[in-house]
């Protein structure tokens, strides 16, 4: 494969696991994410500074996905802290 066409497959697999991420489909994102390290790490050591023209863009993209998975985090712990309240609160009233 050319440099130009790593290029765009590590764009385009980057860009995947960005719109996996703004969906809120994990477990894509999750399959994207283990298919990523051995793709990047092969383009690495194929071209190495030959990728420096994409690397802000996935360090972009890495960025929106933290993003994306924090928001996803504080969301399951708002759920896990109210339902502990609600359990709490049923258990209170059945004594």
């Amino acid at each position: 494969m050319s440099l130009e066409q790593t290029k765009l497959q590590l764009l385009a697999h980057s860009k995947n696991m960005v719109n996996a991420a703004e969906s809120s489909q994990w477990q894509e994102l999750t399959e994207l994410d283990h298919r990523w390290h051995p793709m990047l790490e092969k383009a690495v050591d194929e071209y190495g500074e030959g990728l420096s023209g994409v690397v802000e863009q996935v360090l972009d993209d890495n960025k929106t996905i933290a993003k994306c998975l924090q928001s996803a985090q504080q969301e399951v712990a708002s759920e896990m802290q109210q339902d502990t309240h609600i359990a709490g609160a049923i258990k209170e009233y059945l004594k």
